[in-house]
């Protein structure tokens, strides 16, 4: 059978499409939904399939997000840009495959019409509803850049090694939700952004400063000469949440699930604070705790520009 390539990208037979088969370009260009869109189609038949020498997030399986949050919020952010998109009309409702379509259509981004199984054996799951998304490697923001914009009231986190990336995600759902400035990680022994990171913030990774630092040690200095206090989460804190001032500059900085916040770094921070627990397990999930040191962040800042009283720092 034939390939066919679809417009949005000039004709290259590397193209993300070009091992598209010819059949869904014509579903694609079936769809009513499309008609009030222009594309142009490139039909290759008989080329011999090459390797894609796009850069991809993961291997071919691993470079697919997939679910309406997170293909949505990323075609909506439009910073983090797929190659291709692909979706089963047969399982979104035309509103969604209408704002599919036209947001494809402004970032140039190739979208086929394709079967459920069809999209499940491109990512290798079946809870895609619908939609899945072939991703470049993710945009990692300049870490200088970042650190200019700071500022004596900003927020942001520093990850200290988290390797999980249902945890990873969790917790920039979290720092998006709760309006974090941004989020530091280390190149090494953390969780890179992934399909999975992207699924479980449900596309904050689209909203998020997320720097990446060869020298979290050296970051953290930097971090303190932008005006941020150093907070550090530790079950061996000497202060509960509540009792420090969070409406300061504040980096909040979260350990390793394993092995918490390396010396060098617990020694640069001005407080550790601990979330009061009780029951018959010693300790919290990182995601669960950065969440919850996030949100008391948020409330201070709240209750302060509503006059409230402020906890003593």
């Amino acid at each position: 059978m034939g390939t066919g390539l679809l417009a949005g990208s000039p004709v290259d037979n590397d193209g993300p499409f070009f091992d598209m088969p010819v059949t869904a370009c014509a579903r694609f260009f079936s769809s009513s939904v499309c008609e009030c869109l222009t594309f142009q189609v490139w039909i290759l038949v008989g080329k011999k399939k090459r390797k894609s020498a796009v850069p991809l997030l993961g291997s071919h399986q691993k470079c697919w997000i997939w679910g309406r949050h997170a293909v949505m919020e990323t075609l909506r952010a439009g910073q983090w840009r797929p190659w291709e998109v692909n979706a089963d009309p047969d399982l979104l409702d035309e509103e969604l495959l209408f704002e599919l379509h036209s947001l494809a259509g402004q970032f140039q981004i190739p979208v086929a019409e394709i079967t459920s199984s069809e999209i499940a054996r491109l990512c290798g799951a079946r809870e895609h509803q619908g939609l899945v998304a072939k991703m470049p490697p993710y945009p990692y923001a300049e870490s200088a850049a970042v650190l200019r914009e700071l500022h004596g009231q900003s927020a942001v986190l520093v990850l200290a090694g988290i390797q999980d990336p249902f945890n990873f995600g969790s917790i920039l759902r979290s720092a998006d939700l709760f309006g974090l400035d941004a989020v530091f990680v280390p190149s090494a022994g953390q969780a890179t952004v992934s399909s999975h990171v992207a699924r479980s913030s449900v596309g904050a990774v689209n909203y998020l400063d997320i720097v990446e630092s060869d020298d979290l040690i050296s970051l953290c200095g930097s971090l303190q000469q932008s005006g941020l206090q150093l907070i550090a989460a530790t079950e061996k804190g000497d202060a509960r949440p509540d009792q420090v001032d969070l409406s300061r500059g504040t980096a909040l900085v979260i350990g390793n699930e394993a092995t918490g916040i390396p010396p060098e770094i617990l020694s640069l921070c001005c407080r550790q604070i601990c979330i009061p627990i009780s029951g018959h397990v010693n300790s919290l999930n990182a995601a669960v705790a950065a969440g919850i040191l996030c949100y008391e962040l948020r409330r201070q800042r709240s209750e302060q520009k509503s006059g409230d009283r402020q906890p003593n720092g």
